[in-house]
């Protein structure tokens, strides 16, 4: 593939709309695109964003970019367009894309259950179960794991099993000095380079999730943390920041485990999200990157080690290739915590 992918694919959408085979109304997903074109995510959101920025697209609430009218805004009426439905109304398939390794299908969402086990200690994995859940060959499966080895996450102990690297109160805070180090440096590097662009949708859901309050889900935080501290910082134009971010994103910015152990912290965590989010979207990049430092902030280091004992102590239903060691006595998977009672985990965050 080129350097210029992103603009090959751009073209190719851009026809589309020109010869109104994509007709306003009609919505892009970078995951259906890509997997339509046989590529990579990144080469078509930076093509995807620049449509956006001639204005024949417009950037949907949440997820998806819309074909807009000569007026530029997105009608009333929208339209999914699937792959198949891409590749019909396009040139997708003589387009020249190679098709996505196998082990690439299933990377992502293994990488993710793994960093939320991560709580519940050195789980075992099982190379089978994984080929057998996703319909893959062991090969593949071992491959996945060799890369997620990689990062960081899982080991091989000396029986030559895999396992998950446990996350402890001691790691948590080790993680969090090495983001409140790196994030900022991250947030500003991708707000200045212009390549973040939805600021303004995501203090408007902030915004919204805030007034919802106290009925706002762990699952819909754990998104709001998912989309600040692992999405944008993900536009940095420094691939060593991102690699050396991975874990810490992986076992706490992402780890919906734990943000159902801290309901009463939620509303400190949307206000300090909105913080940020109204800077970036006053094109405050050094005020963004303090408030990221402010939410990142020592203070807090206690409490997540803490709500990451307690959550270790609570049953939790894991995918099958993970897998607790049940032989040696100990609660929950074999992993020594502190006895500290679940109730505790309630108590809200206050900064010192």
């Amino acid at each position: 593939m080129s350097s210029s992918l992103h603009f090959r694919i751009r073209g190719l959408i851009a026809e589309a709309i020109v010869a109104g085979r994509l007709a306003p109304g009609d919505v892009l997903f970078e995951a259906i695109v890509a997997e339509a074109l046989l590529t990579s995510r990144t080469p078509v959101r930076t093509a995807l964003e620049l449509l956006r920025d001639e204005g024949r697209l417009a950037k949907l609430l949440g997820r998806g970019y819309c074909v807009v009218g000569g007026d530029g805004v997105p009608p009333k009426r929208l339209r999914r367009i699937d792959r198949d439905a891409f590749a019909a109304l396009t040139s997708a398939s003589d387009f020249g894309g190679r098709a996505p390794a196998a082990w690439s299908r299933i990377y992502a969402e293994v990488e993710a259950e793994v960093g939320c086990g991560s709580i519940f200690g050195p789980l075992r994995i099982i190379e089978l179960e994984i080929a057998k859940i996703y319909g893959v060959s062991r090969t593949v499966a071992r491959d996945v794991l060799a890369r997620i080895e990689r990062v960081g996450l899982i080991y091989k102990d000396e029986r030559n099993f895999w396992r998950v690297t446990p996350l402890t109160a001691e790691r948590a805070a080790d993680l969090y000095e090495l983001r409140r180090a790196l994030e900022p440096v991250a947030l500003r590097r991708a707000a200045e380079g212009g390549r973040y662009h939805a600021a303004r949708d995501m203090r408007d859901r902030l915004a919204k999730a805030y007034n919802r309050l106290p009925y706002v889900t762990p699952l819909e935080v754990c998104a709001f943390e998912r989309e600040l501290h692992v999405d944008v910082i993900a536009l940095c134009d420094n691939p060593q920041i991102i690699h050396a971010l991975r874990v810490g994103q992986l076992q706490l910015a992402a780890n919906r485990q734990l943000y159902a152990k801290m309901p009463h912290g939620f509303r400190q965590i949307l206000s300090e999200h909105l913080a940020i989010a109204d800077r970036l979207a006053d094109d405050d990049v050094d005020g963004a990157a303090e408030a990221l430092r402010h939410h990142l902030s020592e203070a807090k280091v206690a409490y997540i080690g803490h709500v990451t004992e307690i959550a270790a102590l609570t049953p939790a239903t894991l995918p099958p290739y993970l897998q607790f060691d049940l032989d040696d006595g100990l609660p929950y998977g074999g992993y020594r915590r502190t006895h500290a009672s679940e109730a505790d985990a309630v108590r809200p965050f206050r900064h010192a």
